[in-house]
């Protein structure tokens, strides 16, 4: 059974590209445009592991995953971003890493192996 996961990102070609790479390392993959669909999503069915990026339209990946966390405490948070520095805050807890992109998707599909 694929290992599911929550991939967030404004950016399509992102998207499209990441689900693709994923799914074909046996993940099964829903995305999210923006923090209020990531939220739906994960009310509509739970999963282990979200992969965000820091920049969304409505939000920052940090604040989701302070919101996600609440949803689903034991779900495994990993934040996607282009910013050479970020401050977790209150979030430090609910991050497990950072990831500075380009993600090397050798790389993401390991991290994710490892935490789902």
């Amino acid at each position: 059974m694929a290992k599911s996961l929550l991939l967030v990102d404004d950016d399509a070609q992102i998207l499209e590209t990441a689900q693709d790479i994923l799914e074909a390392a046996g993940f099964e993959v829903r995305v999210a445009g923006t923090g209020a669909a990531a939220l739906d999503r994960l009310r509509e069915q739970p999963c282990r592991v979200m992969v965000v990026d820091y920049n969304l339209p409505d939000t920052t990946g940090v604040e989701l995953a302070l919101q996600a966390q609440a949803l689903c405490p034991s779900m495994v948070v990993l934040l996607m971003t282009g910013e050479a520095d970020v401050e977790l805050g209150p979030a430090r807890g609910a991050i497990r890493a950072v990831l500075t992109k380009p993600v090397d998707p050798a790389a993401l599909i390991e991290i994710l192996r490892q935490n789902s």
